[in-house]
């Protein structure tokens, strides 16, 4: 099982369409961030227009149309002095 850093340089308004930012195998651990529903970053840098903007999307190998993918959050927190509004 390989652990992933993800950085995103970019981010999507919409689902589906769009090339994988990252090709992991079942079992890996993906590392990442992402913004505010207004696409604000922890520093208040918008990045994104549009709301809720996603980060990914991840392809996991071997996933086939119509399989159940379990995703298990680890740690999921706000960054370290983002206010909650």
């Amino acid at each position: 099982m390989t652990k992933h850093r993800f950085q995103p340089d970019h981010y999507y308004t919409t689902l589906g369409g769009h090339v994988p930012v990252l090709h992991v195998r079942p079992g890996d651990t993906i590392v990442t961030t992402t913004l505010d529903s207004r696409g604000n970053d922890a520093h208040g840098v918008c990045f994104s227009q549009g709301p809720n903007p996603q980060t990914g999307p991840f392809y996991i190998e071997g996933a086939e149309p119509g399989d159940t993918l379990i995703v298990h959050f680890d740690r999921l927190a706000p960054e370290p002095g983002h206010r909650l509004q």
